[in-house]
């Protein structure tokens, strides 16, 4: 759903796409209405429709899609450097000079918590929820471009994004009451993975 940024990539690709909607809080962690992902569409549908005529083609896309690529991966860069620079601050707890092996340690242990603690659904691996935005631009193209063109024209209008965006709400939404909880995003995330390895 997450995180598609024509808005309803985010929500094809991963069917949080509702996840993208208030910012206050984890994706995962948040509940989503069908409201929700039809403003979330528009919102991205707006931004990825660079001549305004209502309709994304292709081109604009890809363009937008290697622009959030980009975007993201110069994030990325600087993030990494961030943590780079401040590695030895955060190791050196008594900010004596030196890194002894209690602090460096200690840094592992952290790191391991910190691990832990980002895999809630006990898979061994740190869960993706609230990312989906990175996943989502940026596999706005080929498949999704496609899935979302339902009348074959080569061009993807507000409507068909929002139809494509909803129609993986509804596989999401397990008891069919217009919302989508974290429980039901956990389950549609394990059904995809399990349908993905077979």
């Amino acid at each position: 759903m997450k995180t598609i940024l024509i808005g309803g990539a985010v929500l094809l690709a991963s069917v949080a796409a509702a996840a993208q909607v208030a910012p206050t809080a984890p994706a995962a962690q948040r509940t989503h209405t069908r409201a929700d992902v039809q403003a979330k569409v528009a919102e991205h549908f707006a931004k990825v429709d660079a001549n305004h005529d209502g309709a994304i083609t292709k081109n604009e896309a890809d363009a937008a899609s290697q622009a959030f690529r980009a975007k993201f991966a110069a994030k990325m860069d600087n993030r990494r450097d961030d943590r780079r620079e401040n590695a030895f601050e955060r190791l050196d707890a008594n900010r004596d000079g030196s890194v002894s092996r209690a602090e460096w340690d200690a840094g592992a242990a952290q790191r391991e918590q910190r691990m832990a603690s980002r895999d809630k659904d006990g898979d061994g691996r740190p869960d993706r929820g609230g990312r989906g935005m990175h996943g989502g631009m940026a596999n706005f193209g080929g498949h999704m471009f496609e899935m979302a063109d339902a009348d074959k024209d080569g061009r993807v209008t507000l409507q068909e994004a929002q139809a494509a965006a909803l129609r993986h709400f509804d596989m999401a939404d397990a008891n069919k009451d217009g919302q989508i909880t974290p429980d039901e995003r956990k389950q549609l995330h394990q059904r995809m993975r399990t349908e993905h390895r077979g």
